[in-house]
């Protein structure tokens, strides 16, 4: 069989290549297959093909999953430039219902953002299954991420893929070839690339709940951030909590700080925070900080932090959220402003169904 090899298909720059793990666990059609697990570490790309069970073990960290072609219908909709959100799930669930042969209530959609919008379709049990076995970040399909490799159909482990947004996957047997057959290296990159384009099926009710990620410090006020950062994470996932965690938040902030300066701690550490004056570092920029976006998030729960920064050099939080409509930005700026906080939006966008928007919270300047 031919051997196929595309140069030039990376979307990473060189210096993204030397940060970024990468891992992709492709699952097979057949329940007794073999998986695949391609990793990328910098520049190098590997493959490893063994029973899903044994590649699951060999996985230390943050993955990816790749269904089979034959589990996900793909179809293109046309939707109005001005539709969003879930206007036009519904309008690819109606528009495609008489080549659908199951119950549309029994269908997780997702709709890109194109017109004709590339749109698809999988069964809810097929993503309750698999989610009740694995955990990854993403969930894709072979035919999207293999999008523009090749122009025949390629072989992947137990089925022939015919690359595209609108591809398919089918058995060997019902295949009119065997499909081409790509060098490792090709058939790795192209896999790992595609998913910076391809639609995310872990979206909508199967949106995977991100733990906010936190930087750290060198000074006292690592230790502050450390417990603020619990404070916060606790709040965010589970906000009625926040109170009967208070004392214990207080005690590991408190032996921080006794750990870091050799100095016993405050009585009231917070008070300490408030009656701090500001510097061009300020080490108590993060708690300030926090504590407006702690309250703001309360008269606003229907938005989401999906990933959560603090800039030391700026003293300001760099947030990632996922808002229920376009408007909610400019609601949360104005609950922010009020409570003596800057808050500016980067813009929102409309990705796989959900409002994103990044954005940067600062203090207000004091004169």
């Amino acid at each position: 069989m031919a051997e196929l090899s595309v140069p030039g298909l990376g979307y990473f720059s060189d210096r993204e290549r030397n940060t970024v793990t990468e891992t992709l666990l492709i699952l097979p059609e057949r329940p007794d297959g073999e998986g695949l697990l391609v990793t990328r570490a910098g520049a190098r790309a590997d493959l490893r093909q063994a029973p899903v069970a044994n590649l699951t073990e060999a996985i230390k960290g943050p993955y990816d999953l790749v269904l089979p072609g034959q589990q996900v219908r793909s179809f293109l909709t046309d939707v109005p430039d001005k539709v969003r959100g879930a206007d036009r799930i519904n309008i690819a669930r109606f528009a495609h219902e008489d080549r659908l042969a199951s119950d549309l209530n029994d269908l997780h959609i997702v709709v890109g953002p194109e017109t004709p919008a590339p749109t698809l379709m999988v069964e809810r049990s097929v993503m309750d299954r698999v989610l009740a076995e694995f955990d990854p970040a993403h969930i894709y399909v072979d035919f999207d991420l293999l999008s523009g490799v090749s122009d025949a159909p390629v072989r992947l482990l137990d089925r022939v893929v015919t690359p595209g947004p609108q591809g398919e996957a089918v058995d060997p047997d019902w295949a009119d070839g065997p499909g081409v057959i790509l060098d490792e290296d090709t058939l790795a990159n192209a896999l790992l690339d595609g998913t910076t384009r391809a639609l995310d099926l872990r979206s909508g009710s199967y949106r995977r709940r991100t733990k906010i990620q936190l930087g750290a410090w060198r000074n006292v006020a690592a230790g502050l951030l450390i417990c603020a950062g619990l404070a916060l994470a606790l709040s965010w996932a589970n906000i009625r909590s926040i109170n009967a965690q208070a004392q214990s938040v207080r005690q590991t902030a408190a032996e921080i700080y006794t750990s870091t300066t050799g100095q016993a701690a405050p009585d009231n550490l917070a008070r300490a925070v408030r009656l701090a004056g500001p510097t061009d570092m300020d080490p108590t920029a993060f708690l300030k900080l926090s504590d407006r976006l702690f309250e703001a998030m309360e008269a606003h729960p229907d938005i989401a932090i999906e990933r959560l920064s603090f800039n030391q050099q700026e003293n300001s939080l760099r947030l990632r959220l996922i808002y229920p409509g376009f408007e909610a930005a400019g609601e949360l700026e104005a609950t922010l402003s009020s409570l003596g906080a800057v808050f500016q939006t980067g813009g929102v966008r409309e990705q796989s169904g959900q409002f994103i928007g990044d954005a940067a919270l600062s203090l207000e300047a004091t004169s």
